[in-house]
């Protein structure tokens, strides 16, 4: 129905009737409706978005501290990982080898964790993949560390009947007032700093002020005492197994040809002889008339941080030589 609207003609000075039809009130109020709808939805979209009831902030709340701690768990897993690793190794390389016995195979190693699936009925609730991973890294985890323990076991009832060889082993660090710091040549290929040529570096060097204390790294018979040109004074130890060791560029010698020695006793003080740059002890373990690296049998004196750290030492002063 049309409604009757009056406007004035300024020409006739009069008002003149018109009829407003519905399709015209509906065109003229449709602009604000329009704009009233988009303004309530983007409202509508801005609380959503910004405000949460107070159930919605408490469930966000605790999936945020969830995910928290599902990574400080998965680096406590990693760092877990690296410090069983670091024993593994320690275990196959350095204990076993001291009491002789093979290293075990790869795949007890790996502690196979196969069978009937634990997770079943976390999978089937959904999206707990984060957690699953977790529980599968732990459980392969503490496999490997059964592994580990067993094979721990074994090598005590090894040292039990093999107390005499592992007095005769080199295992202490054999210099008084050593310190990571003071680590020189590790070993390996070097470039010799007086002969300036590459060759290969058969021990492990100590720096230490001329007079500082050499030990004896196992107990033994001093099979050698002698000067040559390139190591200076030089005492040999034969520690029997096969095993002997090399003390070299000492300023004093403390010890006889045929003396018997026990670990940890003075056999020498060291110095600056021979072809050296400077005081410092250069020692070598031979086993079976072959050389190796010395820092595999400092298992009393070092944690596996303080091996690590002795072994990256020597490989860095090794390249400033190179």
């Amino acid at each position: 129905m049309a409604r009757t609207k009056y406007i004035y003609d300024p020409e006739s000075l009069t008002y003149i009737q018109i009829e407003v039809t519905l399709k015209d009130r509906i065109k003229k109020i449709l602009p604000y409706v329009f704009t009233g709808m988009v303004m309530g939805i983007a409202a509508y979209v801005f609380i959503a978005v910004e405000y949460y009831t107070p159930k919605e902030k408490l469930q966000a709340k605790k999936i945020k501290v969830l995910e928290e701690n599902q990574k400080i768990l998965n680096e406590r897993i990693e760092e877990a990982g690296k410090t069983l690793n670091t024993l593994i190794a320690y275990d196959d390389s350095v204990y076993r080898t001291v009491l002789g016995a093979k290293p075990l195979p790869k795949e007890v190693r790996m502690a196979g964790t196969g069978g009937i699936n634990k997770y079943e009925t976390l999978e089937k609730e959904g999206g707990l993949e984060n957690v699953i991973e977790s529980f599968k890294s732990i459980d392969k985890l503490m496999a490997k560390m059964e592994v580990q323990k067993s094979s721990y076991h074994n090598l005590m009832e090894e040292a039990k009947m093999n107390v005499h060889r592992l007095q005769h082993l080199p295992a202490i660090i054999p210099i008084a007032n050593w310190d990571l710091k003071r680590i020189g040549s590790g070993f390996g290929m070097r470039y010799h700093p007086i002969l300036h040529r590459y060759r290969m570096h058969e021990g492990i060097d100590f720096i230490a002020p001329t007079g500082t204390s050499v030990f004896a790294s196992a107990d033994g018979v001093v099979r050698s005492v002698r000067r040559s040109d390139s190591f200076g004074k030089v005492i040999e130890i034969d520690h029997g197994y096969g095993i002997v060791t090399l003390y070299a560029h000492l300023s004093k010698i403390k010890v006889k040809r045929g003396q018997k020695v026990v670990r940890g006793e003075i056999i020498g003080l060291t110095g600056n002889t021979g072809l050296s740059l400077g005081p410092h002890l250069h020692y070598e373990v031979h086993v079976r008339n072959r050389e190796v690296d010395p820092v595999s049998y400092f298992f009393k004196d070092l944690t596996a941080e303080e091996y690590e750290q002795v072994v990256a030492r020597a490989q860095s002063y090794q390249r400033t030589m190179e």
